[in-house]
């Protein structure tokens, strides 16, 4: 028998899984791996104090966003046999046709006191179900715009992995999934099982809640004031969009002044400054990695017309776009030590 770091026996960890179509499977499997290893000692798979299962209004398989299908184990279950109802979101067009029997299990979920799990775009169906209203969730930053435009009456929240609000859990999903089962795992059976599924999964660390979803070219997390992480977060969210620095201010609640000053100290750059490599950096993954043609590519990336794209594109690499674009990958981004020098010389 498990017990506490008081030496308490602990209660099994029940879990209930519900996926909606062209979930994603990052996210399901993530989880479901920590419930696997936090379950058992050393590989043995029992799932002695951790169980879960997978269900459905119906016992087809449902398909998930990579095209792996994965068969319910069984129908949908009275929701107080579990600690924590799951719901696996996926690809947002398919959110439509998500079936109307999930909907009203979700909802008798809730109302029967269990707590709601969403990753990935769960949001996105819990909000349609009218069960976030005037609640935080997290998204993932690529579909916050999208959300915001759909539901007024729900906080969303972007610069963190997962959000606990009065019952309901929302993560937007990918490796995410697995910090927040770390969290349960740690909260309902100590740290010793978080260290075993960590050292079994080859994983460093668990990251807190409050991590920031956006990765920061060469830069450490620690250094990064939250204001900046959030303009940050802004400005991958409207690349397309010429942003002035009074409009990244008024959004992160600080002066134009201010804002200067704090990414001078965090990121050794101003905010137009970083915003206009944010978006070079986007214009030449899609100079390889798309058929866009220039002229679009521009205005994806918040440039007046291919012109000026032209030019900063050639102050920042040293090519223009088109010979960039001929030559493929064998133009990779400039070293960070030239990259700076060359921004330094583009005027705002």
């Amino acid at each position: 028998m498990l017990k506490s770091q008081n030496h308490e026996p602990v209660k099994p960890l029940k879990v209930g899984f519900a996926l909606a179509p062209d979930f994603t499977l990052m996210a399901f499997t993530g989880f479901i791996e920590v419930l696997r290893q936090a379950a058992d000692v050393g590989d043995l798979s029992r799932p002695i104090w951790c169980s879960w299962t997978v269900m459905g209004h119906s016992l087809d398989p449902i398909k998930s966003s990579c095209g792996v299908e994965i068969t319910p184990w069984e129908l949908f279950r009275e929701p107080t046999d579990f600690d924590y109802v799951i719901l696996v979101g996926g690809l947002v067009k398919s959110l439509s046709s998500v079936p109307k029997e999930l909907i009203s299990y979700l909802t008798r979920a809730t109302k029967s006191g269990v707590t709601i799990i969403g990753l990935c775009t769960a949001s996105f169906i819990l909000a349609q179900a009218g069960l976030l209203s005037d609640r935080r969730c997290c998204l993932h930053w690529y579909h916050a715009q999208d959300f915001r435009e759909r539901f007024e009456r729900v906080i969303p929240v972007m610069d963190e992995i997962f959000v606990e609000d009065r019952g309901i859990i929302t993560s937007p999903g990918g490796t995410a999934s697995i910090d927040l089962a770390l969290y349960l795992v740690g909260k309902h059976f100590g740290d010793e099982r978080v260290v075993k599924v960590l050292r079994h999964l080859v994983q460093d660390w668990n990251r807190p809640m409050t991590h920031s979803q956006v990765p920061y070219l060469g830069d450490s997390q620690e250094q990064i004031d939250q204001r900046v992480r959030k303009a940050t977060i802004f400005m991958e969210r409207n690349l397309s969009i010429p942003l002035s620095t009074v409009q990244m201010a008024r959004e992160v609640g600080v002066s134009p002044r201010q804002l200067e000053r704090l990414f001078i100290t965090s990121l050794k750059d101003s905010p137009a400054g970083y915003f206009r490599k944010l978006r070079l950096r986007r214009a030449h993954w899609l100079l390889h990695h798309s058929d866009m043609s220039v002229t679009t590519i521009a205005l994806e990336c918040g440039f007046n017309n291919s012109s000026h794209l032209a030019k900063r594109y050639k102050d920042f690499f040293g090519h223009s776009p088109g010979h960039s674009r001929d030559r493929g990958a064998a133009y990779a981004p400039v070293a960070k030590e030239q990259s700076d020098s060359l921004e330094r010389r583009v005027p705002d």
